[in-house]
């Protein structure tokens, strides 16, 4: 078990961050260390926190080696996608011509970029971009065709309200 000694300054300083910091990481690495600096077991603190045994001690590690500072920083970046080159390219050919599925969308981005992704890719990249999508109401009538009136209200309304599945909502003002 590793022994540090955590003055009063730096434990408050943690209870601090844990309430205020933005990255829920960071957030748990001050958990962790105040949990230690109130006197709790390892095991307790992996328990309470959800993190295994070397997680907490390159924790602590990190905290004896660099101080409390090194607690605000994140080391792991992540990956950008290679479509965040093309985002403007693809919102405004969306934005144009919105894709009524996300098969379409994928191959739409294809051509654009020359860049292939699945389906789940592209619907993750597409929410990014703030486009969603919406469902279709049913068309009014009861669909016998009969009635002339009642078949140009339902060409209306498929003409209006069914040509764009992925769109970017409207912004209502309030």
């Amino acid at each position: 078990m590793l022994k540090l000694s955590i003055d009063k300054e730096d434990q408050d300083l943690l209870f601090n961050n844990i309430l205020n910091e933005n990255h829920p990481k960071t957030r748990l690495k001050n958990l962790a260390l105040y949990l230690k600096s109130n006197d709790y077991k390892h095991k307790e603190i992996c328990k309470l926190s959800r993190i295994t045994k070397p997680t907490l001690t390159g924790y602590l590690l990190e905290y004896k080696e660099n101080g409390i500072e090194s607690f605000k920083t994140i080391r792991w970046k992540g990956q950008s996608s290679e479509l965040n080159e093309y985002k403007d390219v693809i919102d405004k050919d969306f934005e144009t011509n919105p894709p009524k599925s996300i098969n379409e969308a994928q191959d739409r981005v294809e051509k654009l970029t020359g860049i292939k992704r699945s389906p789940t890719q592209i619907r993750a990249f597409i929410k990014k971009l703030n486009y969603r999508y919406l469902k279709m109401g049913s068309i009014p009538g009861n669909g016998d065709g009969e009635d002339e009136k009642r078949e140009e209200t339902r060409e209306d309304f498929k003409k209006k309200n069914l040509n764009h599945a992925w769109m970017k909502p409207k912004m209502e003002s309030g």
